[in-house]
Formats: structure tokens, sequence, C-alpha cells
């Protein structure tokens, strides 16, 4: 890639930034291709724009890729967790935000999501998805025994 090449990509980056800061739907999103974009500051850009433009099925189909390959990006987590709250995918959405806190290093707040979607699919068993379900109660327990550890070490550190 050239560098004019590269000024022109952060020019465009910038500009749809300006658009969704203005809460404007940027002129940009129709030429959006998730797949194709490389840098994590164009999928996060393009993503929220998109987002904007009501088009959340792509969002959250290159952020699970995206998640998938940076576990620990919160941003990214962020944003899949809005793709999936505006297609109503609320369990998912939770499981996300968890995710996203646990990225962050805030363990009690990645728990007390987690345990809200263990909370939300017991009470509406037509939100279950069974494999999330599995995922989202190993990530439960990985975080209760980091928080274990964390307060056992802070009694030996005392």
């Amino acid at each position: 890639m050239t560098p004019n090449t590269e000024a022109m990509r952060a020019f465009s980056l910038l500009n749809t930034e300006i658009d969704l800061l203005e809460r404007t739907v940027p002129a940009s999103v129709a030429t959006i291709d998730m797949g194709r974009l490389q840098t994590r500051a164009e999928v996060l850009v393009q993503g929220r724009a998109l987002l904007a433009a009501q088009r959340p099925k792509e969002v959250a189909s290159r952020m699970q890729t995206w998640v998938a390959d940076s576990p620990k990006d919160a941003a990214a987590w962020d944003l899949l967790s809005a793709a999936y709250t505006a297609q109503g995918l609320s369990v998912r959405a939770i499981r996300a935000d968890a995710e996203s806190r646990f990225a962050t290093l805030d363990y009690p707040a990645a728990l007390d999501r987690f345990k809200a979607a263990q909370g939300l699919m017991r009470s509406n068993p037509a939100s279950a998805d069974y494999v999330e379900g599995s995922i989202i109660d190993t990530r439960a327990r990985q975080t209760e025994s980091i928080i274990k550890e964390q307060a056992l070490q802070d009694k030996i550190d005392r």
C-alpha cells in the first residue's frame, strides 16, 4: 500500500468517525465490506457505521471472527454486544458485555453479567442457545475462580 493510499484510508476513517459523532449515518456505509477490512481501527469504526445504518448482522458476523482472534479486545466485544442487542439476541449481548468486562480485568462486573445471562436463560427458556449457555457457564466458573484467587492473594499479601 502506498503512503497516499494509507492517507486516503485514514482520511476516510476520520470522516466516518466525524459523521458518527454528529449522529449521521456515514455516506461511506454503502461501500463497506466488513470482510475486507484489515486494521482494528477500520473494523471498529466501520462496524459502528454499519450499526448506525441498522446492519447489525454484518457487524456481528465480522466481530465474531475478530474477537475469536483478539479475545482481549474490549471495544470489539462492546461492538458485538451492540450488534446482538440490535438483533434482539439478549443472551448473546449480555455474554459479549461480560467478555468486554473480563477483557478490562473487571472480574466482578464480568461475573455479574455472566450470571445475568444465566438468569435470563433460566427465566426464558426460549432464549436458550445451548452452545452459548455452555460457554457462559464455563466462563462464569473461570471468572469465579479468578476472583477467588485474587481474594486469596489479597489475604496472603496482608
